[in-house]
């Protein structure tokens, strides 16, 4: 991103001092200050901003980001990023980032408070006093010692509060399909895989996951009948994981001993909220969306967004872009070479699939070997070698802007089931394989990287050869005949093309070859023909790679 000018930034909401003061004193950026700006001023000022920096107030919606056509850069000084429309920014290739770690702390802080407020009716209690009454026995409640504690979501703010848990002598299991095992067991904190036998044994249930299509009203009336009667429900997450009426009716009709909120379906509370209800108000904590509400967090959430921000729009590495899959400065050597050898591969899956088989409807990336290993497949994620062959299967259709970003959308408009799965190695120490189901047949495809750094397709569908994805490449399959080689070498030789590499491989009693040519320069539709009609080909394809280089 980066260029010699200024960078304009606006601010349009109260952002930590701290933050500001790292956009004003960077050389490189234009900061507009503007809080409290109407929609109708937002709008007319988007188009000359190469970035945004937003609390929850800023609403980059659709229409927004539409206007926004030199935007580059959102960031959000908190956790979510709901005032954002993601898929969008994608498609336009704007940068999302958040700030998830700034206010960790303050989120597991308050949600121990809500629960201790809670299990020992503290608001409560305070309310009773403060009208000028004396009532212990009524405000009697639980100790959280002993009791069994369920996190649903074992992130960042989710593993704070197990420890906190752990601290008051509860006993911690967590709910997370997307958090690798791995984690949960250097945690020391056992995975329960079904939700609802979860619930039916907990005692406390507190809730950190994001607001997704997989966890929007993941607690609604049927997952509250499963839990523990007497239990306690906390969430300080996001609204729209928990049924609100649901919940009111499961703690009137004593399901639920109480239940405490800091976040709702819809922000403010409206009049005749089922929260608001006063036959329910002895058994119920609400607080209005406080989670990241203390000095210190705003402070950090800011420095974290507008630092990023700032690295975002120099071409710099930077942290928690949420629409980016994977960062690409932050691997390795190794790992880089594998991300540009499934690339390819999925530059010549597409190339060999559109020669032979049609429309590609499935995609299978199997990854084999230590490389690999810590990759573990996670649900409606995946990995990057995953998205860079996705990513070269569409650069063959779409053009070589298709970005790591839009790759999956891609994959998920047009249809395309895309799985992955992690092996032990057979022939080779690491690699990558793919199998592309198309209309009329599958193309399959197995890469390596060798011990000297140098990229190798070793298999393309059932022949084993050795070639280097690199430059112009011909693929061609043929009749497996003396003087075959000799013919196609004498039609390059008089059009003046010059051959890099060699490769052929050949297939046990099926009369049949595989070659791949590396060459110096294009083949006009003229030498097409003749290779095919003269090498007894039984079709043709070339890949250019440069592009992919």
């Amino acid at each position: 991103m980066a260029q010699n000018k200024k960078w304009k930034v606006l601010v349009a909401e109260s952002v930590g001092e701290a933050g500001l003061q790292m956009l004003r004193d960077a050389p490189d950026i234009d900061l507009i200050e503007e809080v409290g700006m109407s929609r109708e001023n937002l709008l007319k000022k988007l188009p000359e901003m190469d970035a945004v920096l937003t609390r929850s107030g800023t609403k980059m919606d659709e229409e927004a980001l539409n206007a926004a056509v030199k935007l580059k850069v959102v960031a959000r000084a908190g956790v979510g990023v709901d005032n954002v429309n993601v898929p969008v920014a994608s498609r336009k290739g704007v940068v999302v980032i958040n700030a998830p770690t700034g206010n960790t702390l303050a989120a597991a802080e308050l949600t121990m408070a809500l629960m201790l407020g809670l299990v020992r009716k503290v608001p409560q209690a305070f309310g009773s006093l403060r009208s000028g009454e004396w009532d212990r026995k009524r405000f009697s409640g639980h100790q959280l010692s002993g009791k069994k504690v369920l996190v649903l979501g074992l992130g960042r703010i989710g593993a704070a509060v197990a420890q906190r848990c752990r601290a008051f002598g509860m006993d911690v299991m967590a709910y997370d399909p997307y958090t690798p095992k791995k984690k949960a067991e250097s945690l020391g904190i056992p995975m329960r895989e079904d939700l609802a036998d979860a619930l039916s044994i907990a005692d406390v249930v507190t809730i950190h996951m994001p607001l997704t299509a997989d966890t929007a009203n993941m607690i609604d009336e049927k997952m509250l009948k499963a839990f523990k009667k007497g239990a306690y429900l906390i969430n300080c997450a996001r609204g729209g994981i928990v049924d609100e009426k649901a919940a009111a009716d499961a703690v009137r009709d004593g399901r639920l001993s109480g239940i405490a909120f800091d976040v709702y379906t819809a922000e403010p509370l409206c009049e005749g909220h089922p929260f608001l209800a006063k036959d329910i108000e002895d058994k119920i904590v609400i607080t209005p969306h406080l989670g990241a509400s203390t000095e210190e967090a705003q402070t950090e959430v800011a420095k974290i967004a507008a630092e990023n921000m700032i690295a975002a729009l120099r071409g710099e590495p930077y942290e928690h872009a949420v629409n980016l899959p994977f960062l690409e400065q932050k691997l390795n050597k190794a790992q880089k070479a594998f991300l540009q050898l499934s690339r390819k591969m999925g530059v010549l899956g597409a190339k060999l699939a559109e020669t032979e088989c049609g429309a590609v409807h499935s995609c299978h990336i199997m990854l084999r070997g230590d490389m690999f290993s810590d990759d573990e497949p996670m649900p409606n994620r995946l990995c990057a070698y995953s998205i860079a062959v996705l990513k070269g299967l569409f650069e063959v259709s779409r053009g070589p802007d298709v970005s790591y970003m839009l790759a999956p959308l891609l994959a998920k408009d047009s249809g395309l089931t895309v799985e992955e799965s992690i092996g032990d190695p057979k022939t080779y120490k690491n690699t990558v394989e793919i199998t592309l189901d198309a209309e009329k047949c599958k193309v399959s495809l197995i890469g390596t990287i060798t011990e000297e750094g140098r990229m190798r397709i070793v298999k393309v569908n059932e022949y084993w050869l050795d070639f280097v994805p690199n430059g112009k490449l011909i693929l061609f399959q043929n009749h497996d005949r003396p003087g075959v080689i000799g013919k196609i070498g004498n039609i390059l030789g008089e059009a003046k093309i010059n051959i890099a590499n060699f490769a052929l491989g050949r297939k046990d009693n099926s009369g049949l070859a595989l070659g791949a040519l590396e060459i110096d320069s294009d083949i006009d539709e003229s030498i097409r023909k003749k290779l095919e009609k003269s090498g007894d080909m039984l079709w043709l394809t070339l890949i250019d790679f440069t592009e992919a280089e």
